[in-house]
Order: C-alpha cells, then sequence, then structure tokens
C-alpha cells in the first residue's frame, strides 16, 4: 500500500511539476504579432532583359524606383516595422521577393505597401497577405 502511495506522489510530482514547466514556457513566448506579408515580382519586361542579357537594363525609372524602394524599406526596419526581407532563388522565383512587416490592420498594410516607390512606379507588382509571426530566430547566426 506504501508503494502505490508513494509511486502516486511521485507521479502527481511528476505531472505538476511538467504542467508547471509547460505553462512558464507558454508565459515566456510572446503572443503572434500583427504582421503582414508583401509578395513582390519584377515586372516583366525588366526580368526578361535582365535574364536575356546576363546584365541589367538601363532603364532610369525604373532604377530610381528601385532605389527608393530600398531607402523606403530601410526606413521602415530603423523605425521597427520591417521584419524580415529578401529575394526568393531559382531560375523561376528569381523575380520574386517578400517583406514581412507589421501593421495594425489590413488597410495599414495596403497603405504601408502603396507608398513603396517600385511599386507606386509599377516596377513591382504586389500581393499583401495577413502574416502570423510565430518566432523570430536571433540577430546573427552564433559564430562556428
Amino acid at each position: 500500500m506504501r508503494a502505490r502511495l508513494k509511486i502516486a506522489l511521485v507521479l502527481c510530482f511528476a505531472a505538476a511539476a511538467a504542467g508547471s514547466a509547460w505553462t512558464s514556457a507558454a508565459r515566456a513566448r510572446p503572443a503572434a504579432e500583427p504582421a503582414y506579408v508583401v509578395l513582390l515580382r519584377l515586372r516583366w519586361d525588366l526580368y526578361a532583359q535582365w535574364k536575356e542579357t546576363g546584365r541589367w537594363p538601363s532603364d532610369s525609372a525604373a532604377n530610381a524606383a528601385l532605389d527608393g524602394h530600398v531607402r523606403y524599406w530601410d526606413e521602415q526596419r530603423r523605425a521597427g516595422r520591417a521584419i524580415l526581407a529578401g529575394g526568393m532563388k531559382g531560375d523561376y522565383w528569381d523575380n520574386a521577393a517578400l517583406i514581412v512587416f507589421r501593421a495594425a490592420s489590413q488597410a495599414e498594410a495596403d497603405s504601408v505597401v502603396r507608398q513603396d516607390p517600385a511599386v507606386r512606379a509599377h516596377v513591382f507588382q504586389s500581393q499583401v497577405r495577413g502574416f502570423d509571426v510565430s518566432w523570430v530566430g536571433a540577430a546573427s547566426p552564433p559564430a562556428r
């Protein structure tokens, strides 16, 4: 009888400790924040010229818009709005990029993207979608 009581107490204690650790971990993890992702595709004529010749097209208006795009999203990053950005690799996807950024609503997210100089100049086509940020990794990879 005593052995069963000891086993029951040990199992209860273990379950309570496991439950406590689980709820502590859940509290430590921040809640998902409202964010959006913009998918960007380069205008077809620019992409085709670049792929056919291997050189970036000499289009001063497009280049000015792309310079503005870089400055605009750098400002968004410094303001804490932009979370992640990058271009996709591969023959089919190398004219596509994405930016994950914070916004309080779909309307605000659409407004943020419409202010991008490359979107305004129709150098990029854009689609904005809600995006649940579950976690963000370290700012830089650990040293090897």
